[in-house]
């Protein structure tokens, strides 16, 4: 047995020396600090500042080539450092292409809704402010956590990707339709399989149902357009009432130097908890160096019982952006008022950013 472990082992050796002749390996990383401000309100009605500096820090490693058989391959991984830990589940795939088609193995890869439709000078608001529904309460305190499939409505109810499925690991596929867009559909064989288990281990952990996703982005054909739409779910699981879904769609148009867009995201939880987001975006291209966007965000809410939340969720914020040639610099200010429909719970929040990739 153990010969023909060694022997298999130096033969998949010597395949992967051949297979890879005509291989190209990157290596780039990106690199982001911000001084963030937040004054928040409690439930009490007490005021609440928190400052500081942020972090974070990312590598990422690639290859790409042609196979034996004429194909072309791609394949890659990620690390992500914040909070003193590192992510090992960033960014891992196997894809393997023909054309205009792309068969892909992994995670938090293929096209999903982090897509950033609406036009902004810089990120969205649940990464600019720190406080979205998988981070902390507005006043920053600790909150319940909730990953986009747990039944907690604590902190920021907003957030760009909530509801995906795209961070499981999942197989899909890309098809490019040429001068109309990209359409995605990844399978999720079990939503709790972030594989992070090592490669001699079975992922026992792994346990949760199956869950699917189809994301698509394009022009459709037309100069200055971007449309997107998404409906992702996962299967209700043990004590779930209900499958998780999220739909979304949104569009943006470019004139000059002038772009504006929007797009609503319905989501429901696995308790029937409903949540609804419209955000409303314009930005302005000064010169070819800084921008500037203004944008507003809306959440609507229904109790898992469906009866209306009083008090919806809003979010302004100014965005300026400036690209310094190996840096770029983004402020932003931002007004939070009704955070997790509470209407004692309002928030100004200021980030200056610096950013550089590599």
């Amino acid at each position: 047995m153990k010969k023909t472990l060694l022997l298999t082992t130096a033969l998949i050796g010597n395949l992967l020396i051949l297979g890879s002749v005509q291989a190209q390996t990157t290596i780039t990383g990106e690199l982001k600090m911000a001084y963030k401000s937040v004054e928040g309100f409690t439930a009490g009605n007490a005021a609440k500042t928190n400052s500081g500096f942020t972090s974070e820090r990312q590598i990422n490693f690639a290859n790409k080539g042609k196979l034996n058989n004429g194909l072309d391959y791609a394949a890659g991984f990620s690390f992500e450092t914040e909070s003193g830990t590192t992510d090992g589940t960033e960014g891992n795939f196997f894809n393997i292409i023909s054309g205009n088609t792309t068969i892909t193995v992994g995670m938090d890869h293929i096209l999903n809704g982090d897509y950033a439709i609406v036009p902004r000078a810089g990120a969205p608001m649940n990464e600019e402010i720190g406080i979205s529904n998988a981070a902390s309460a507005v006043d920053g305190t600790t909150a319940a956590t909730n990953n986009g499939r747990g039944s907690s409505r604590t902190g920021l109810q907003y957030s760009q990707s909530l509801g995906d499925n795209n961070e499981d690991m999942g197989i899909g596929v890309i098809q490019t339709i040429p001068s109309f867009g990209r359409l995605a559909v990844n399978f999720v064989p079990k939503t709790d399989d972030t594989a992070n288990a090592d490669d001699t281990n079975i992922p026992l952990a792994a346990v949760g149902k199956s869950g699917y996703s189809i994301f698509f982005v394009g022009d459709l054909g037309v100069k200055g357009l971007q449309v997107a739409l998404e409906r992702a779910v996962n299967e209700k699981n043990g004590a779930d009432v209900v499958d998780q879904k999220v739909t979304a769609f949104g569009a943006s148009y470019t004139m000059g130097d002038f772009s504006f867009g929007a797009e609503r995201q319905k989501f429901i939880d696995v308790t029937k908890a409903e949540t609804e987001t419209t955000e409303l975006g314009l930005t302005y291209k000064i010169n070819n160096n800084a921008s500037a966007g203004i944008g507003t965000i809306k959440t609507e809410g229904k109790t898992a019982a469906g009866a209306g939340i009083a008090n919806d969720e809003e979010i302004k914020y100014l965005q300026i952006g400036y690209n310094l040639g190996g840096y770029s610099t983004q402020l932003s200010l931002i007004d939070m008022e009704n955070v997790a429909f509470t209407e004692t719970s309002d928030a100004k929040a200021v980030v200056v950013k610096f950013a550089t990739k590599f």
